[in-house]
């Protein structure tokens, strides 16, 4: 089983820290957020931290200046740059001494390869340059088995529901996910990446939308392998049909007690993986 830790996301823009604070949560990672320079300071003087997910462009303090004060204060914290791209900055970050460097947008399966390393490395150990160059082999990009593509109401959900699918002591089979937050969204994803299984969130959404919308993605050139409608609240047995008739499986999840995210998305995880164990793209 993977390591856990303590992990410090810093970064200005708050979809972002809800994303990964729920992305992994759901993993079993104790995850603090800091929305500033500032704020992450104190938190840095603090906590005893595991990792630090920084991002550089920020108002006031920016990335650089936390950077520095970690490499000061705390010379042996493990630091994962997530910024957007920049020649000069990753030369910047790269001299003072970082972990892993990802630009936006964050690709989580590569991002998650990337933290399992880093926590497992010893403290006193830089983990930078990357695994490949050190092993001088490419371990972190592996082909996939099945591509998942997301509809969901906002990060946090989408947080929670795809750091499962990526916790591979949980899961079975392996899998590549995007996300999007609508509708019309999930129509041109559709054909730019060419998902195996769409998997909606079911109070996105009415009913007649959410047929309308499966029934175009049924009839589309890239026609997605199953179309899954997840949610907590049950439906009725004539409601069911309906869906199985515009081509929609659903997954009741209900289950919201004290461990309810893991339960329910454990459903949802079983249920997705019989979908492409019967379609052939993951093996049992």
């Amino acid at each position: 089983m993977d390591k856990k830790g303590v992990i410090l996301v810093v970064d200005d823009e708050k979809d972002v820290t809800m994303s990964l604070q729920g992305f992994f949560t759901a993993l079993g990672h104790d995850m603090l957020t800091a929305l500033d320079g500032n704020e992450a300071i104190k938190v840095i003087d603090s906590v005893s931290l595991d990792l630090v997910l920084l991002d550089v462009r920020m108002p006031g303090v920016d990335g650089i200046q936390v950077l520095k004060h970690i490499r000061k204060n705390k010379p042996r914290a493990k630091v994962i740059i997530i910024t957007a791209y920049d020649k000069d900055v990753k030369e910047e970050v790269e001299r003072l001494g970082i972990d892993g460097f990802f630009a936006k947008p964050i690709d989580l399966s590569n991002l998650l390869e990337r933290i399992r390393y880093v926590i497992e490395t010893p403290k006193d150990t830089r983990a930078y340059p990357t695994k490949e160059k050190q092993e001088g082999r490419d371990t972190l990009k592996e082909t996939p088995k099945a591509k998942l593509l997301f509809v969901e109401p906002n990060p946090m959900v989408y947080g929670f529901t795809c750091g499962f699918f990526s916790g591979k002591d949980l899961i079975k089979g392996e899998y590549e996910s995007k996300v999007v937050f609508g509708g019309k969204e999930a129509l041109t994803t559709l054909y730019e990446y060419q998902p195996d299984i769409v998997i909606m969130y079911d109070s996105l959404m009415n009913v007649d939308d959410v047929k309308d919308l499966a029934g175009f993605l049924m009839r589309s050139s890239h026609k997605p392998k199953t179309v899954i409608l997840h949610g907590l609240i049950p439906k009725s047995q004539f409601e069911i049909i309906e869906l199985e008739k515009a081509g929609i499986k659903f997954c009741n999840q209900n289950s919201m007690d004290d461990d309810g995210f893991r339960v329910s998305n454990k459903k949802l995880a079983d249920f997705v993986g019989k979908e492409c164990v019967k379609h052939g793209l993951i093996k049992k």
